[in-house]
């Protein structure tokens, strides 16, 4: 087979790969859970009186791909060594001082269940009140920014599968891609300000933290990777992908400064372990050098002890 050919192929396979991947919460039914966990969904621990120490928001970065897997009440598939799992044994954190209300498929408005939606749930467990110290949210790749109708899933989906419309200004005009110029601090922050400042009036002592996401994808020029067994699978003309990503933590950070909350650069953090680099802190598709099995572009083990161990030191 040709090598281009060949490229075309693995990349076809790699899209399928992501379309599994984890569905959102609202879209698994009780089969999935129980041959993906073993249950169908355990009641969550509640808080102690008066709220818990840290409090946690996000999509499947947050809650974690990596198996083995729990299912919450809810529905939310938990990774047994997720960031917070792995901040609550760093902090040293009895069973109920540290809330994950993270779900996978969860966006800030747009698709799966809403911060809104994972606050209410925190809230149901007792987790927000005046003992709450931190509170940390991570979120904006499930949202749809730019073209109503498409997450950065299908605009990844899109770019390794549609040979007419690529990656770039040509997909963006047809709707198959997010538009990069659409994801600004402005907009991020107009977006999570009505929670944020719910938190602030129903937690008035915790310090509220943005944080960004772990390096995916280089922060300049077009090509994106990911790894494929021991095969490197590149995409040269990626653009506006690698563009969403670098306006995406953009918009982290200056979304952060116009709400007056804390930021957490976690890109910076990992800097040089992306999927195709020689010591991956990301998953690749079926990646011996990850001994992990989980999403690909989502944090291994490894990469969910950084992001916890960075955490740990800041929260003390």
């Amino acid at each position: 087979m040709p090598r281009f050919g060949f490229a075309r192929v693995v990349a076809a396979l790699v899209a399928v790969v992501m379309m599994i991947g984890v569905a959102p919460a609202h879209a698994q039914d009780a089969r999935t859970l129980r041959a993906l966990t073993s249950s169908e969904g355990i009641a969550d621990t509640r808080a102690p009186e008066g709220g818990a120490r840290v409090v946690v928001f996000g999509d499947s970065h947050s809650s974690g791909t990596n198996a083995p897997f729990t299912a919450d009440e809810r529905g939310c598939l938990k990774g047994a060594r997720s960031w917070p799992a792995q901040l609550q044994v760093r902090l040293g954190l009895p069973t109920g001082e540290l809330i994950d209300a993270s779900c996978n498929g969860a966006s800030i408005n747009s698709d799966g269940l809403h911060l809104s939606d994972e606050v209410r749930h925190a809230e149901s467990l007792g987790a927000i009140g005046p003992r709450t110290e931190e509170i940390i949210i991570q979120f904006g790749k499930n949202d749809h920014w730019g073209n109503p109708d498409i997450s950065l899933r299908y605009s990844v989906i899109n770019c390794l599968t549609d040979l007419v419309n690529g990656c770039g200004d040509r997909a963006i005009a047809a709707g198959t891609m997010q538009d990069p110029a659409a994801v600004t601090p402005e907009y991020y922050a107009q977006r999570m300000a009505p929670v944020i400042d719910y938190l602030r009036y129903y937690a008035p002592n915790a310090t509220i933290t943005l944080m960004g996401y772990q390096e995916y994808l280089p922060r300049t020029g077009g090509e994106i990777c990911v790894r494929l067994g021991g095969v490197d699978i590149r995409k040269p003309d990626a653009w506006a992908l690698v563009s969403f990503m670098e306006r995406l933590e953009g918009a982290i950070s200056g979304a952060a400064e116009i709400l007056a909350v804390e930021h957490v650069d976690l890109r910076a953090a990992t800097s040089g372990h992306s999927s195709c680099t020689a010591d991956p802190w990301v998953n690749g598709v079926v990646d011996a050098r990850v001994p992990s099995l989980g999403m690909p572009w989502h944090p291994s083990v490894k990469g969910d002890g950084v992001t916890a161990e960075l955490l740990a030191e800041r929260i003390g």
